[in-house]
């Protein structure tokens, strides 16, 4: 029996290790790219089919959203939509959610197949980001001064408005637990909203850093990851009780990030300079990752953790077009 369990322990230990050395190995490696359709401005957003495998683009001066084949790596016939900014996705039943800048905000509800707006929800000042509370499928959208716009996922009928005491960033849904974490941008604190409630519970402030805009969530380990301006740097907070216990430092801004919870990976997206990378381990400890240096002044990305491939946009230069860039993790 006990040579039984030494040998079952072995087995465990080799796979533990096998684990470890492919995350001590792991890199960023640029897999593909395709050129933008055009040279306007750069886009805006991006969003992810990971069914028929298409990459949608928001290039708002274009008053479109491309969609991108990279099973063919082709262009495909844009969809019309005025202004676009922020894109949401849902593969199932093929919905794509774009907060616009027309008629003074408003987010359009298109069905992709069909290339049709379902439902446009106006009175939506400075739509912005848009996210999906999976338990319940309802749409979250920050708009305005301060709040967030809820939306039937299945009637698209603007249900209610979650109150903010300041205009709302970006931010991240449970899916597990109940409560929604909202990046308050000129307050320097983050807002604990619960969503069964449907209203604003806590407030936590960030006494490190100012201009806090990007936001990913690590829910298994209870960590809200928050990107500050000023300085730059990452705080990493604690989500039982909004403490920092973490902070990362970064060049300049970041302007997105995310987190790979399968992989326990951090990434993220400076407005200049090269992406950054780290593996989570242990206790806050983030060990950085290569990533290609080349990746500099990036701008909207869009990760799919299912393959763990991340989508930029790298800006043109010289009169010539941008580029989609895929990356892929090594292991």
């Amino acid at each position: 029996m006990n040579m039984h369990r030494g040998w079952i322990w072995l087995a465990v230990g080799s796979l533990l290790g096998g684990l470890q050395a492919d995350a001590a190995s792991a890199a960023l490696e640029a897999v593909a790219s395709w050129p933008l359709p055009s040279d306007a401005r750069p886009p805006t957003a991006l969003a992810w089919d990971p069914v028929e495998r298409r990459l949608f683009v928001a290039a708002e001066q274009a008053d479109a959203v491309w969609v991108l084949d990279t099973e063919r790596g082709r262009w495909l016939r844009p969809l019309s939509v005025p202004a676009p900014r922020h894109l949401l996705f849902e593969a199932r039943p093929g919905l794509l959610y774009v907060s616009s800048g027309a008629a003074g905000g408003q987010v359009k509800i298109l069905d992709v197949n069909a290339r049709r707006t379902l439902k446009t929800i106006g009175n939506l000042p400075e739509a912005g980001r848009i996210h999906r509370d999976a338990p319940s499928t309802r749409i979250y959208v920050a708009y305005g001064a301060g709040a967030l716009a809820v939306i039937h996922g299945v009637t698209g009928v603007h249900t209610l408005s979650v109150l903010l005491p300041d205009r709302p960033a970006d931010f991240a849904i449970e899916t597990v637990g109940h409560r929604i974490f909202v990046n308050l941008f000129r307050s320097n604190a983050v807002a604990v909203v619960d969503r069964l409630a449907r209203e604003m519970t806590d407030v936590w402030p960030l006494s490190e850093g100012r201009g806090n805009e990007s936001m990913a969530l690590h829910e298994p380990r209870q960590r809200l990851y928050v990107g500050c301006t000023d300085p730059p740097h990452i705080q990493v907070l604690h989500t039982s009780s909004g403490k920092r216990v973490a902070r990362l430092e970064t060049p300049t801004v970041v302007q997105w990030l995310y987190v790979d919870t399968a992989r326990d990976r951090l990434l993220a997206g400076p407005v200049s300079g090269p992406l950054r990378a780290w593996q989570i381990e242990g206790e806050d400890q983030h060990r950085p990752l290569p990533a290609p240096s080349e990746f500099s002044n990036a701008h909207p990305a869009c990760y799919d953790p299912e393959t763990g491939r991340l989508y930029v946009v790298i800006p043109g230069s010289s009169g010539q077009p941008g580029l989609i860039r895929c990356l892929a993790w090594s292991n």
